[in-house]
């Protein structure tokens, strides 16, 4: 199932510390942000299920939920960037 990055903004500060008190929701780096446009922010990471359920009930709420990429997909990616081998072992051909 994948795990998706998302950011959840409210304009209300005390909704976005219900995400953890009431809605048991884990954010990343534990730290609000605040901009003019959005009001405050946060990171999390939640699954697809998680992330339905989020949706429909925060939506009713003051929240946004903006959904950005798949983590497990991404990761797979970076992971074919990495080197095979080992680069500072030398070369027998000497």
């Amino acid at each position: 199932m994948p795990r998706y990055r998302i950011t959840i903004s409210s304009k209300d500060r005390e909704a976005m510390l219900d995400l953890v008190r009431k809605h048991k929701l884990q954010v990343l780096d534990h730290g609000i942000r605040y901009t003019e446009k959005d009001g405050h922010s946060v990171d999390a990471i939640v699954d697809a299920a998680d992330l339905a359920k989020l949706e429909s009930k925060l939506a009713k709420a003051t929240y946004h939920v903006q959904r950005h990429e798949d983590i497990d997909e991404l990761g797979k990616a970076r992971q074919q960037e990495v080197g095979r081998g080992n680069r500072y072992k030398k070369s027998d051909s000497n």
